[in-house]
């Protein structure tokens, strides 16, 4: 497999205004994610990192460039060839309070994907949603508790079961731990990682913390207004970076990372 998962060539993507011209919020950004492997999408609120990713999903429509997945442009893919791509690409959201229905039952918001695809019959597809659950570390007694029953870590384990449902091959991860304290986003990095290792996974992983990417990343992009200011495998990038916005992520690291954390998480409150 020679070809990259996932290429971005040249994006573009602007907003317009009611007044006066459209926002940048994409300029000319090129990167490729391999089978397999995680690139980390870094920068500050405002540097366009949480627009690609939705502009890889569809949600937002591009100005120019490409975006190539599996030797395949999908850059315009239309309503029927984005539902099929589904079973292909999947999301987990930032924030596990809002991402899951709240008047659904947990195993019916996971099954939903797969009987809109029609994908299995209704017993194969609770298995396919168990063993989702059970990869994520959650017993096939949670499916008919809903979303408030639930902490935070474990919705957001539920989000991530949610988008294993499918058999994904890349997972766009949007601030995924970010609205969690450091013992639990320890828990769900380690837990990004086993799922890689075990499936084979490839993940675009969006953060504005450069010491959260440089846990999980294997490779590293540095966004700034919309731009790609620096990449690259993600040590090197960390340990000698040429851009002086990259410097100034990296010493805006707290003292106390997740992965220092990592190993006294035990279990989630």
């Amino acid at each position: 497999m020679t070809e990259p998962l996932l290429s971005i060539d040249d994006l573009t993507v602007r907003y317009p205004r009611r007044r006066g011209e459209p926002v940048t919020a994409l300029d000319g950004v090129s990167l490729t994610v391999g089978h397999g492997r995680t690139v980390g999408l870094v920068g500050e609120s405002g540097s366009g990192k949480s627009t690609l990713g939705k502009a890889i999903l569809g949600l937002v429509p591009v100005g120019g460039g490409s975006i190539t997945f599996d030797g395949r442009d999908i850059t315009r893919a239309g309503r029927r060839e984005r539902r099929e791509l589904s079973s292909q690409i999947q999301v987990v959201f930032q924030d596990p309070y809002g991402s899951l229905n709240p008047v659904k039952p947990i195993g019916r918001t996971l099954g939903e994907p797969l009987r809109v695809q029609r994908i299995l019959d209704a017993r194969a597809r609770r298995d396919r949603v168990v063993e989702a659950l059970e990869r994520v570390g959650l017993p096939a007694a949670v499916l008919d508790r809903y979303p408030a029953e639930f902490s935070g870590g474990q919705r957001q384990r539920i989000a991530i079961a949610r988008a294993l449902v499918m058999r994904p091959r890349l997972i766009v991860c949007d601030e995924p731990v970010s609205a969690l304290d450091l013992s639990l986003q320890a828990q769900i990095l380690n837990l990004f990682n086993e799922l890689r290792a075990d499936l084979g996974v490839a993940y675009l992983f969006i953060s504005h913390d450069l010491g959260v990417v440089r846990y999980l990343a294997d490779d590293l992009v540095v966004l700034y207004h919309g731009s790609v200011v620096e990449s690259g495998a993600t040590q090197p990038v960390y340990e000698r970076p040429r851009a002086d916005y990259t410097k100034r992520l990296i010493a805006a690291i707290p003292q106390t990372t997740p992965q220092e954390k990592a190993p006294s998480c035990k279990s989630e409150s």
